[in-house]
């Protein structure tokens, strides 16, 4: 039995919503019953971890270049470092998961490229979701070079049992949380800069709330913006009204993409950013994905591809042989060959 120590597992209160992530990835560790997640949920997750009783052979860290951008997160950063090197001392396993090129958001910069710079050193074992992850370490830190691994972004499949019959009522959606760095802001000043055809939507909270106001002053009136966050089912009814998804992310510091794996399980047509696993999918040919340099991209790609049909039985493929069962299976295998 391995035991994995999990962070951050942050304790979700009913009325929250979260990314689904860390709660997905715990379930997968431990849905073979040959290992464990010993640690509990907590608010605080990086000062939950101090006690050896919640110590695993194995550490998990997502996301630990960005503790800076923590409550406190200087301090939390101190801890961060100390603690790993006692974990070393001790023995344990390392693994660290490398979601983004760099944190999304900004502030404390010399901090988090130490804290990228000591986790790749201590670490044993490197995951990330897309092939530029494996470059980017190779050239930026190459004594971390042989540890690193690819591991496709795990996914659910959540595909329709038959394609709409009727055209799309939306050119293309955007959904999710919006944050600076998904560049909504951008996109939107391009199309009021430059009218077009093209409807869209945008459906999604807004993190800081005052990007709520920011988008509808800017929001040229082929855009409707709804803001709130859906449920599952109400986004699979958005999907289904859309031709694609648009993730018009800033380039500079993703490397994979949530949402464009959920947007995958649903069987959408997707366009991104050249970048991560943006890139990486769109040379996937079973996968009806388009990358775009600049926002004149995105246009053309709505008019040649609108009419393209995905293949159900092709996307069930992919999401199959890359759902969560077989990535906790990867990352096991992976583990049990550390020395």
């Amino acid at each position: 039995m391995i035991r994995f120590t999990v962070f951050p597992r942050l304790r979700i209160l009913p009325h929250q919503k979260a990314n689904p992530y860390i709660r997905d990835f715990v379930a997968a560790l431990e849905q073979e019953k040959v290992s464990q997640v010993v640690n509990p949920p907590h608010k605080n997750p990086l000062f939950s971890l101090l006690p050896p009783k919640r110590w695993g052979d194995v550490f998990i860290f997502n996301w630990f270049e960005s503790i800076p951008d923590s409550k406190y997160g200087p301090l939390q950063s101190v801890v961060a470092v100390c603690f790993v090197i006692l974990l070393k001392l001790c023995g344990r396993k390392i693994v660290w998961v490398l979601h983004n090129k760099k944190p999304h958001a900004g502030g404390h910069a010399r901090l988090k490229k130490f804290l990228t710079r000591f986790i790749a050193q201590k670490s044993d074992l490197i995951l990330t979701h897309a092939t530029e992850g494996v470059k980017m370490i190779e050239a930026h830190y190459p004594y971390a070079a042989g540890k690193i691994h690819f591991l496709h972004h795990p996914t659910k499949n959540r595909l329709p049992e038959s394609l709409p019959a009727e055209m799309p009522e939306y050119d293309i959606l955007i959904w999710g949380n919006i944050s600076p760095y998904k560049g909504v802001l951008e996109y939107l000043s391009y199309l009021k800069n430059n009218p077009q055809d093209l409807k869209v939507c945008i459906i999604g909270k807004c993190s800081p709330n005052s990007l709520a106001n920011e988008i509808r002053q800017i929001a040229p009136p082929n855009v409707t913006f709804i803001c709130e966050s859906p449920s599952f089912e109400e986004l699979a009814h958005y999907i289904r009204k859309s031709a694609f998804v648009l993730a018009p992310y800033c380039p500079d510091s993703v490397l994979s993409s949530g949402i464009l794996m959920d947007s995958l399980s649903f069987g959408s047509k997707i366009i991104g950013p050249e970048v991560g696993s943006f890139k990486d999918y769109a040379r996937e040919k079973r996968l009806n994905v388009y990358t775009f340099h600049d926002y004149e991209d995105i246009e053309k790609t709505v008019a040649c591809y609108k009419t393209t049909p995905i293949s159900l039985e092709d996307y069930r493929s992919f999401l199959n042989e890359n759902n969560w069962e077989h990535f906790g299976n990867r990352i096991i295998k992976l583990v049990k060959s550390l020395k």
